[in-house]
């Protein structure tokens, strides 16, 4: 073989790597963004994450209003506390939770989501790792029995099935959050409108709005809520 053909040998399979790298990215790209375009048109949840701060903030009033409250009640006390994020996207509001101490839960659909949330806490210190985890499947599939938190980022038309949900699993004294989007409750009070109330189909809280923020909100559902039957069992 000539220098010149060994030449064009070599131009030839840069050109070829060239082409299988941008080709490998563009397959990649398409793969990893095909979960996003299922997932708009199986659900009305939408994705953005909430700031970390914010997550934080809520929770941190939400421990001392439920640490009040156990000792007004002489309940008795625990160390351990459950957070559940309905759609928690790439895992920032479940990673804060337990930064914080909480025990915590994301429920995540959307498999690209799901594992780069699997991915950032692989990279989170051990006692984070510990205490998170991530579900990948359906919210309205999962039980929230053992919630004292449930977070969730959705629309309006979805708001009446996620406090449906809720209010059919969790005990009174659990408390819910709610980035930008408000909840369907009882009457026309306690943070809700009108027009929330009138599209709910009949699927509201009894619930008392406690914080509201910079956008992030807090009901705490009523006392007089019985415990959900079954509770008494663990988490799948």
């Amino acid at each position: 073989m000539s220098t010149q053909d060994a030449l064009q040998v070599q131009s030839d399979c840069r050109r070829y790597a060239v082409l299988g790298a941008v080709g490998s990215t563009f397959v990649g790209s398409i793969l990893l963004m095909s979960p996003f375009v299922v997932m708009q048109l199986r659900s009305e949840l939408p994705y953005m994450s909430t700031p970390r701060r914010k997550v934080l903030k809520a929770l941190k009033f939400i421990s001392e209003r439920q640490s009040k409250r156990m000792t007004e009640e002489k309940s008795k006390t625990t160390n351990t506390r459950n957070f559940y994020d309905l759609g928690s996207g790439d895992g920032e509001a479940v990673l804060a939770a337990a930064e914080a101490g909480w025990t915590a839960t994301g429920i995540e659909m959307n498999p690209t989501l799901w594992l780069i949330s699997q991915l950032r806490r692989c990279w989170s210190p051990a006692d984070v790792r510990q205490r998170s985890r991530f579900v990948l499947g359906d919210m309205f599939q999962q039980r929230l029995d053992s919630a004292d938190a449930v977070m969730i980022f959705g629309v309006k038309p979805l708001m009446p099935r996620i406090a449906a949900k809720i209010s059919t699993d969790c005990e009174g004294g659990a408390c819910v959050m709610s980035y930008r989007f408000r909840i369907p409750t009882e009457g026309n009070g306690n943070g809700s409108t009108k027009e929330d109330n009138d599209r709910s189909n009949g699927g509201k809280l009894d619930a008392e709005m406690v914080y509201d923020e910079e956008e992030m909100r807090v009901w705490q559902m009523s006392t007089s809520v019985p415990r959900p039957a079954g509770s008494e069992s663990a988490d799948d």
